[in-house]
């Protein structure tokens, strides 16, 4: 295993204009397995994967992993050999001390000034691929951050071919694959969500098939794209399993946890996932449209 920096991995992708999508196919994942690479919530992989993953990007393996630094190891190897702080350090301290001293004191002479702090933000979480039918997970962070009163208008629109079973808080739904969520009270860090399916013809493969967008009214209407997947694969592989491997491994199963398990009333089938986790794998059964466990 290797710990590689989604940072890094980013960077060399996006300055090779290399899609995601190209980056999973070639070293063999799904593109939501890149995204939390990128994202650094599964900073340590498998070192094939990483061979893989510097030999796409053009690099060696060392220079898209984490390397130890020789700063604070310096410092203690000089005072362990000198059994103080060289003066020169000291000084660097003293200066850095005074500008703080001095950033404090200019703050409390100042006083508290109230300046409006505006950001907001829309981020899509959903799987990489589905089974034809079944139901499956839509997650939406929105993180909105204002001192001014303000109500924000969310809208999702799903692929052609794809319907709406469930939404979480209860959105205004509009042809079955629309839905728009109004939120009075804004402010914070807020998750909506909803479960869907998708036809065998659904137009779920094309890049942007969903889409959405946040709209906050401050001063002047704002208005930003949903970020995040925006497409999925119709395929024979449960939703939870990224590495579509028949199995559903530990980090998949807290990933589940972490993206859905929390949002009350979506109906995720988390005792599902946990037994196929428990079990040694799956398949899918399409005679009777269920996934099988295999002990």
């Amino acid at each position: 295993m290797v710990r590689v920096s989604g940072p890094r991995i980013r960077s060399l992708r996006e300055d090779q204009s290399l899609t995601q999508l190209y980056l999973a196919t070639a070293v063999g994942v799904t593109t939501e397995t890149i995204s939390r690479w990128e994202r650094q919530e599964s900073p340590t992989i498998k070192e094939e994967n990483g061979i893989k993953l510097a030999e796409v990007l053009g690099v060696s393996l060392e220079e898209i992993c984490f390397t130890d630094t020789s700063d604070g190891q310096d410092e203690e190897n000089e005072i362990e050999e000198t059994g103080a702080i060289r003066p020169a350090r000291i000084v660097a301290m003293a200066l850095v001390a005074l500008i703080i001293l001095s950033a404090v004191a200019l703050f409390l002479f100042v006083g508290y000034q109230s300046v409006d702090t505006f950001h907001f933000s829309a981020r899509r979480i959903m799987p990489a691929h589905t089974v034809e039918g079944a139901p499956f997970p839509v997650l939406i962070d929105v993180d909105f951050v204002s001192e001014k009163d303000s109500s924000l208008l969310l809208k999702e629109e799903l692929a052609p071919g794809c319907t709406v079973l469930r939404s979480v808080p209860t959105a205004t739904l509009l042809g079955g694959n629309t839905l728009k969520w109004i939120d009075k009270r804004g402010h914070g860090r807020k998750k909506f969500a909803y479960m869907a399916s998708c036809s065998s013809d659904a137009e779920v493969r094309k890049t942007g098939s969903f889409s959405g967008s946040l709209l906050v009214r401050q001063d002047s209407h704002r208005e930003i794209d949903v970020d995040g997947p925006d497409h999925l694969d119709l395929l024979e592989y449960h939703w939870a399993d990224s590495d579509m491997n028949n199995i559903i491994d530990d980090e998949e199963l807290l990933a589940v946890y972490d993206d859905y398990g929390t949002v009350e009333g979506l109906g995720v089938d988390v005792e599902g996932v946990e037994s196929i986790w428990m079990g040694s794998g799956y398949k899918w059964n399409s005679k009777k449209h269920v996934f099988e466990i295999i002990p």
